[in-house]
């Protein structure tokens, strides 16, 4: 396993060798990729360009978010999917074999049986896509029960739910496991076991408020891991490294509960976090090629500062 920087997990905004200098300083091995933005600088200046700075700082691709939303109405989904190949021949390029996608909660326009079937199916083509360029797709689900709130029929929000459909969908269709959604739901950390083999895509961890129970929690109230320890983070690691998973975990918190903490106070804390887990899980870190620039209050590198003092003594 190894540990994933997703600008979406933590809502992060910058320049992509900014975001890229943060990841290397505080200890994480991959980042998320933009796979809408890699094609546009693919398109204009060619993939070796396009991911010159990831190669160049040794970072791996954590996952990237499939640019299809699979319960779309039937026009914009074969438009979507028309646009589908080159994106995973990119996707492939930059060596990225994770996506991951959002299973609707509930919905107006179709019944569960009606609803499953659409995407059983949906699944399936875009699983063929998929396998031609050895990707798999993590499906996530969304447990908040404000998100099926005036809804007419609700449909999979529970990793029961969702096991259900990715043990008939395509061969290349598995599961995100999202330590908030176990706690919202209610279910434990051995439903990871559950997952087939290979099919396990991505661990999202997080926290939780100790005064609310998981059932009624928002979306709003999602905490950087480690943030009370409401939510056994090291056992969801330890039960990902059991069954065998070697992809990415990555820290997921809502934007409001970051108000008032810089991007590089975000990213050190988070990095901090994920150390703490790997170590009360009794999973070892690996060594780290990257050795972060020390800074000083403002931000300068203090190696310049002491070069700069030295050349100004010496000219003295």
């Amino acid at each position: 396993m190894f540990r994933n920087l997703s600008t979406v997990g933590l809502p992060l905004s910058g320049r992509p060798s900014e975001l890229i200098e943060l990841a290397l300083s505080f200890g994480f091995d991959a980042m998320d990729i933009d796979i809408l933005d890699f094609q546009q600088q693919a398109d204009v200046y060619g993939v070796a360009h396009a991911r010159r700075l990831m190669v160049s700082a040794r970072l791996k691709s954590g996952v990237f978010h499939l640019p299809v939303n699979l319960a779309a109405d039937d026009k914009a989904f074969a438009e979507q999917l028309e646009a589908l190949p080159r994106r995973l021949e990119l996707a492939e390029g930059t060596e990225a074999p994770r996506a991951v996608a959002r299973i609707e909660p509930a919905s107006d326009e179709h019944t569960f049986k009606d609803f499953f079937e659409l995407y059983r199916t949906r699944l399936h083509t875009i699983g063929d896509l998929l396998a031609a360029r050895g990707i798999t797709l993590g499906l996530a689900i969304t447990p908040e029960a404000e998100a099926r709130e005036g809804k007419s029929n609700q449909f999979i929000h529970t990793y029961e739910g969702l096991l259900g459909l990715v043990a008939v969908a395509h061969e290349r269709i598995g599961a995100v496991i999202d330590g908030w959604a176990l706690h919202v739901t209610g279910e434990s950390p051995d439903i990871v076991a559950k997952v087939p083999k290979g099919r396990l895509v991505e661990i999202r961890l997080s926290d939780a408020p100790r005064e609310s129970a998981g059932t009624g929690l928002t979306h709003a109230q999602r905490l950087m891991p480690g943030e009370t320890g409401v939510i056994d983070s090291a056992a969801i690691l330890r039960a990902a490294h059991d069954a065998g998973f070697n992809g990415p975990v990555t820290p997921y918190a809502d934007r409001s509960t970051l108000a008032g903490r810089g991007r590089e106070k975000i990213v050190r804390l988070a990095g901090d976090r994920l150390e703490a887990i790997w170590k009360a899980a009794g999973l070892t870190i690996a060594p780290r090629w990257f050795t972060p620039v020390a800074r000083d209050a403002l931000g300068r590198p203090i190696e310049e500062i002491i070069g700069a003092a030295a050349a100004a003594g010496a000219a003295e």
